[in-house]
């Protein structure tokens, strides 16, 4: 018997399914064929050649409702992006050797411009320029002028808390580059040692300076190679530190000495007290860190910081037994793992995310919390302030590390519209900086010029607006707008964009 024609027949559950995947399919089809595509090549700035094996990635705007995205350029550097939503985007390329490039910049290192990507359109061919990180060349040269081979040339941070940033050795004719370094201040130094018939040579910053207040500072920029820095090491004194390091008894423990310029194990120990001398000690300040376990396995330690400024005898280093830290945050969720890292004399050691009840060996740490709706109203070690140096907190670990990181959540905001001549500027970098810490935030505008820089601290801030801003120009502060803000408020703050 046949159905009428104007019934409906019931579908079977196996056709059901059949036709739900095939009508699924038809959707993704469509939603394909609205989508666009973003191509484009990476290149040298310098040369023009093609970069194989960047970092691509197509950023949305703020108001745009697309996820970041990321691809890696083919052996001739190019790259292709399917299936972008229709929006406002910016295109980021990265690679090690190189500053981060951004299509549309007007110059190397700088924030490139948003594009608009429309229903089945192509962004166009786009083309991002990389630049080498900057490098710092010279030589190190003795009485007579002569390249001194193999020996230690150490890189600083030149803003102050000053910090160990790179080191490498001269060639064989006393030459040295440092490459890879972020653009910025830096001061550079030779290290201590002896020459061939033992004459000491104290480390030297350039312009045979031994002081750090007689220090010249070296600029760099993106792609620049700042050449003929010389160093003469002048020549001195050097001390002994002499004592006994002292180990748990049927345990063992090791005394390291930390210089900025370096590390280097002095003694090391087993049941009973050993002896110790560390001699060719440059004047300043040095840490004498001891290491170990005891009887039942557990870490033991002990921390001293010493300035040399002439032999030194009869120091007694114990491995103290330590206890397993208690860091406790409150007031908020995190939106990510807090971060900490060791710093010593030497330089900062590798960022780690923060462990349940780890031991922290005495000395120095810093803690980074991650940016949230929320804002760090504390940090304390014991009670202890720790210091606060942009994102980072500072704290002196003992025996016993008590941190407390106190949380809240009732942030404060600045936002407002950038905008040139009385028009609105769409993807326009906005940079704020805490005038108080050194903190920095950096953001971009919407499709109708809007910005908004949240999860802030109350407190006073300066904001700028520019796509050509170079903030190692004292001038550029002077371009920025103050502006205070108080706990838990929204300041309005209207940008005229800094034109180049």
């Amino acid at each position: 018997m046949k159905h009428p024609a104007h019934l409906t027949v019931p579908l079977r559950h196996s056709e059901q399914v059949r036709f739900f995947v095939l009508l699924l399919a038809v959707l993704s089809l469509a939603d394909c064929a609205r989508a666009a595509v973003v191509e484009g090549v990476v290149l040298d700035e310098e040369t023009g050649f093609p970069l194989a094996r960047a970092q691509v990635s197509l950023i949305p705007l703020p108001g745009t409702k697309a996820s970041s995205t990321g691809v890696s350029t083919g052996p001739r550097g190019s790259f292709v992006i399917l299936s972008v939503l229709p929006g406002w985007y910016t295109i980021r390329a990265t690679r090690r050797g190189y500053a981060q490039g951004e299509s549309g910049q007007l110059r190397p290192g700088r924030p490139g411009h948003a594009f608009e990507v429309a229903d089945d359109h192509a962004a166009g061919f786009l083309e991002i320029k990389l630049s080498h990180l900057p490098a710092i060349t010279g030589a190190v040269l003795d009485e007579n002028g002569i390249g001194i081979p193999k020996w230690p040339v150490h890189v600083y941070s030149s803003g102050k808390p000053v910090r160990h940033v790179a080191q490498t050795v001269t060639d064989e004719r006393g030459n040295y580059r440092v490459g890879e370094l972020i653009p910025g201040t830096y001061l550079v130094r030779s290290g201590p040692g002896p020459l061939e018939d033992r004459t000491p040579l104290l480390a030297t910053y350039s312009k045979a300076a031994i002081e750090l207040a007689d220090a010249t500072a070296v600029s760099v920029h993106v792609g620049e190679t700042r050449r003929d820095v010389v160093l003469k090491p002048v020549k001195g004194r050097f001390f002994t530190l002499a004592g006994n390091l002292i180990p748990f008894p049927k345990a063992s423990a090791t005394l390291t000495l930390i210089t900025d310029t370096g590390r280097r194990v002095v003694a090391s120990a087993y049941d009973v007290p050993m002896p110790f001398s560390a001699g060719d000690v440059q004047p300043g300040t040095v840490e004498l860190i001891v290491t170990g376990f005891d009887p039942l396995g557990n870490q033991c330690g002990s921390y001293s910081r010493v300035v040399v400024d002439k032999d030194v005898s009869g120091l007694r280093l114990v491995c103290s037994s330590i206890g397993p830290a208690t860091i406790s945050i409150g007031g908020a969720t995190l939106k990510a793992p807090a971060m900490i890292r060791r710093v010593d004399l030497d330089g900062a050691a590798e960022a780690r995310q923060v462990a349940k009840d780890e031991f922290l060996l005495p000395g120095h740490w810093e803690i980074s919390i991650p940016p949230g709706d929320y804002y760090v109203t504390s940090v304390r070690n014991s009670g202890t302030a720790a210091t606060h140096s942009g994102e980072w907190w500072g704290f002196d670990s003992g025996s016993y590390t008590r941190l407390a990181v106190t949380l809240s959540s009732n942030t404060a905001s600045i936002g407002g519209v950038v905008s040139t001549s009385g028009n609105p500027v769409t993807g326009a970098p906005v940079f704020l900086r805490n005038i108080g810490t050194g903190q920095t935030w950096n953001g971009r505008s919407d499709p109708q010029g809007h910005y908004s820089m949240g999860g802030l601290a109350p407190g006073n801030y300066a904001i700028v607006s520019g796509f050509d801003l170079d903030f190692s120009d004292a001038s550029t502060s002077e371009k920025m707008v103050a502006v205070y803000v108080s706990e838990g408020n929204a300041a309005v703050q209207a940008l005229e964009l800094v034109r180049p």
